[in-house]
């Protein structure tokens, strides 16, 4: 499948399903549709969280208390989210919806640093086809706001905390495990 340019993202309760609706709109009017559930997004936040966590790691040079850490994640995250659009209307229309034109329901998860920045998210159902999305630092904390929004809305009872209580995550190698290259949620 070719890559395509995120034109908008879309994340939304659905009470009738009692999950999310991920909508991703590109610039060659193209959407994909997903279902999160409660389960998913319990298991995708921490993977999510760690990426903006290493993203703040990586620019800075010096070592940091964990609160210090903390505070400068809500920072950036806070700047992230300031200069994002959240008033444009989700546009309805796609002309093709390569996935299918129902939502389909995703299982399985990577997120994976860029040797470029910013990072890689996958996501895919359990047997057919998914799409990778490339995410750079302030589109991840936009997605990120997007999901939390959408979460408190279900009122599912999730703390989708922006940093791990106490401790940040200093060695990068440690987020991704054994490989240093990934975090995968099957």
């Amino acid at each position: 499948m070719s890559a395509h340019r995120i034109h908008q993202i879309q994340v939304i309760f659905s009470a009738e399903e009692d999950r999310l609706q991920l909508r991703i709109n590109t610039h060659g009017r193209t959407e994909f549709r997903f279902w999160l559930t409660r389960r998913f997004i319990k298991r995708l936040w921490p993977g999510l969280r760690q990426a903006m966590e290493t993203h703040v790691h990586m620019e800075t040079s010096a070592p940091v208390d964990p609160v210090s850490r903390a505070a400068m994640l809500s920072f950036v995250h806070q700047q992230a989210v300031a200069e994002t659009d959240f008033t444009t209307r989700y546009q309805e229309e796609p002309c093709e919806t390569p996935l299918g034109p129902l939502p389909v329901l995703v299982t399985r998860a990577r997120i994976e640093p860029r040797e470029q920045g910013g990072y890689l998210i996958g996501l895919h159902p359990q047997t057919s086809y998914g799409i990778e999305v490339a995410m750079d630092p302030k589109l991840l904390h936009s997605f990120c706001k997007l999901i939390v929004d959408a979460v408190n809305k279900a009122d599912w009872d999730l703390n989708l905390a922006l940093a791990q209580t106490g401790k940040m995550v200093t060695d990068v190698g440690a987020l991704y495990g054994p490989s240093g290259s990934n975090y995968t949620i099957n």
